[in-house]
Parts: structure tokens; sequence; C-alpha cells
């Protein structure tokens, strides 16, 4: 027997919103992260085009991020991942 959602329980949405980022929040932060390496790599990559270890750092990351952004869309998307919490579902 399934218990019926109130979608207007504020409390219950917040608290749902709130343990998707406690789960969640290594996985921004390692991204955050990654953004910021790659940023470094590609400006010092600029500096030095022929660097061999930076252009390998720099796939690297690339790689990394393509591969947490396939996993976790919405941290690329743009869009934040609360809107879900607060539109309910269709159908």
């Amino acid at each position: 027997m399934t218990v019926p959602i109130d979608y207007g329980d504020v409390d219950w949405l917040l608290e749902r919103l709130y343990d998707f980022h406690k789960e969640y929040q290594h996985v921004e932060r390692e991204y955050l992260e990654l953004r910021i390496l790659l940023r470094d790599a590609e400006a010092a990559l600029r500096a030095e085009p022929d660097d061999g270890d930076m252009l390998v750092r720099v796939y690297y990351l690339k790689r990394r991020l393509e591969v947490l952004e396939g996993k976790y869309p919405w941290i690329a998307s743009g869009k934040p991942p609360e809107i879900a919490f607060w539109v309910s579902p269709s159908g």
C-alpha cells in the first residue's frame, strides 16, 4: 500500500531537497574542482602549446568531466536540480 504524497507539504519537500544536496554534495564539489583545474590547465596550455604533459592533463580533465556529466546530467544542465522538487510529476 502506498501513501499518497502531498506535494503541497513544504516541510516534506524541503527535507527531500536537503537529503538530495547532502547525498550529491561530493559530486558537485568534484565537478567544480575539475572545472577549475581544467580552466587553469587550458590557460597553461595556451601559454605553452608544446607541453605534452599539460596536453595529457587537459585531455584527462575533459574526459573526467564528460563522465560526470553523463552520469549526472543535471550537473551541467544550467538548471538548478531543485526544480524537480517543486514541480509535480507529469502523468
